[in-house]
């Protein structure tokens, strides 16, 4: 008989006030949701939240604010929702238009809504059976931005220059998987792990203002049903929401709360379950940077609204500029014939396809943070290709190769080691 799975859930609204005079709207509120797990000696956090990025400093912070209690700072895993429609916590490659939004130097005031999410979350814990499945994602949610014309010319297809997508191109392949994670609880709401990959851009068109996009709307929708929902991006790098329709943000948000429904429904949660817990780091190097002043003086030579590339690059400049490797964290937490993931960066489709082909699980959800410190992590192809994710990538052409097959050295020992356990 398997130790006791306790689970919990924690929610902190951080929908920021309006100002006055008010330059932004708030279409729905905006949080930070936690999930705290555990069994016996051992516990995973997620922490997810409707932000455009959460850095590794935010990180740090949220440790400090834990100190006293027995939540494993080590364990707790980031997603934000890399949503273009929060406010912007940190000085680095943003878009957002309102200036009442870029909260620089406010971060403090985020930590702690955080670190408040996952005290809530591990107060609220309590006996769950738990289960994991997976279904594909109604077709026309997604498309994969790198397509390419009749002469296999890259084409990107942004969102700006194409609020509809073009038919004469041909797009590369989306991962239309969605994972669920099910904990039911004893007199509790249960509480669903949801996992896809698309940037969370739906709402492209009215940045400045708040909203949860997608994922909010389809957390909203599941809490109606009952159900405590957070949600974790997938294999997002080279994918955008298609935005068809008046309301594209609720169709794909209803679209996904009704297969999140469709596979919750197909599951038989259980205790009988031993979860296992593996990491593995390796140390990436990042791409050549320029010296800080160098960096400071192409970003001010922007137009001053400008808040792209450049910024970026001034941001790299100084949080690389001693340090020669990014220590790339995997964790990894098996659940029967499941596994999940967690790995910083925006990884690509392909990533993620060759993953899966080359582990022994039945199931495999990719976890992933968009923090600044990877950015983007283009397959080497595309890096040759070249394209938009290659510029706002912070770690070397190789990268790719180097965490593909770190991920399925890290899963297949998980695998093997729980085959030895008798799992």
């Amino acid at each position: 008989m398997s130790e006791q799975i306790l689970a919990g859930f924690g929610k902190v609204d951080i929908t920021p006030q309006l100002d006055d005079p008010p330059t932004f709207e708030i279409f729905d509120p905006i949080f930070f949701r936690a999930l705290h797990v555990r069994q016996a000696d051992r516990q995973v956090t997620f922490l997810a939240a409707d932000l455009f990025v959460l850095d590794d400093g935010l990180h740090e912070r949220v440790s400090r604010k834990l100190e006293g209690t027995d939540v494993d700072p080590e364990w707790i895993l980031r997603g934000a929702c890399h949503l273009g429609t929060g406010p912007t916590l940190f000085q680095y490659y943003v878009n957002q238009p309102t200036e009442a939004l870029k909260e620089f130097g406010n971060d403090q005031h985020y930590a702690e809504a955080a670190a408040e999410a996952v005290r809530l979350a591990r107060a609220d814990a309590a006996p769950a059976r738990v289960a994991v499945g997976t279904a594909d994602a109604e077709p026309g949610l997604q498309y994969n931005r790198r397509a390419h014309d009749d002469q296999d010319n890259l084409r990107m297809v942004s969102l700006t220059e194409f609020p509809r997508l073009p038919e004469d191109l041909h797009y590369d392949a989306v991962d239309p998987q969605v994972g669920v994670v099910r904990f039911d609880r004893q007199g509790k709401r249960p509480v669903v792990l949801t996992n896809f990959g698309c940037h969370a851009l739906s709402l492209w068109d009215v940045r400045g203002n708040i909203s949860g996009d997608y994922p909010g709307r389809m957390a909203a929708i599941l809490a109606e049903e009952g159900i405590d929902a957070l949600f974790f991006q997938g294999a997002l790098g080279n994918v955008h929401p298609v935005r068809e329709g008046d309301d594209p943000c609720g169709r794909i948000g209803q679209s996904l709360a009704d297969t999140v429904l469709r596979v919750c429904g197909s599951l038989e949660p259980s205790a009988d379950v031993d979860l296992k817990f593996t990491t593995k780091t390796i140390d990436l190097a990042p791409q050549p940077v320029a010296e800080v002043e160098a960096a400071r003086q192409q970003w001010e030579a922007q137009p001053p609204a400008s808040e792209g590339l450049a910024r970026y690059k001034y941001w790299l400049a100084g949080y690389y500029q001693d340090r020669p490797a990014y220590p790339f964290a995997f964790h990894a937490i098996t659940i029967g014939d499941a596994a999940l993931l967690h790995m910083p960066g925006e990884p690509f489709v392909e990533t993620a396809q060759a993953i899966r082909e080359a582990v022994r699980f039945n199931r495999v959800l990719i976890l992933c943070n968009a923090c600044p410190e990877a950015g983007y992590l283009p397959t080497p192809e595309a890096h040759e290709e070249g394209g938009d994710e290659p510029l706002f990538a912070a770690l070397h052409d190789e990268a790719e190769a180097e965490i593909r097959r770190a991920s399925i050295e890290l899963l297949n020992d998980a695998a093997a080691q729980g085959r030895l356990d008798g799992g």
